[in-house]
């Protein structure tokens, strides 16, 4: 039996973030798969690149059941956590949080977290 709300962890750069807030669903790719992290935000940095904000973008998620939707959990490149769910459909998510990580010349990255989709809405970077 599937939970009825899931808790994970979505790599996207910052417009595509912004999408998802606007639709309240996670879009399933050309291959009808959505690729989420289960236990880690930092791992989906790298799925998270935005070369036009020089930054990395992950948001966390609460995800309603998906009906009709196959759920692997495996490991990919990168991501040792992966669930990888097989659909044709969007699922519909909410958005808990977003980290942002901003790498810098000489010195160590910087990650902020930023709670709610008030706050991510009018984060500075949004919809640069």
């Amino acid at each position: 039996m599937q939970p009825l709300f899931n808790i994970y962890f979505h790599g996207a750069n910052d417009d595509r973030i912004l999408k998802i807030i606007e639709s309240g669903v996670l879009q399933p790719d050309v291959d009808g798969k959505i690729h989420l992290g289960r236990h880690s935000w930092e791992s989906c940095f790298m799925h998270g690149a935005d070369r036009k904000r020089k930054a990395a973008f992950v948001i966390k998620v609460r995800m309603g059941a998906a009906d009709q939707a196959t759920t692997i959990f495996s490991e990919t490149p990168g991501v040792r956590d992966t669930a990888q769910i097989q659909t044709d459909r969007p699922i519909a998510v909410e958005i808990l949080a977003l980290y942002v990580r901003r790498m810098q010349r000489d010195a160590p990255a910087v990650v902020e977290h930023i709670a709610g989709v008030t706050a991510i809405k009018h984060y500075p970077n949004a919809a640069q």
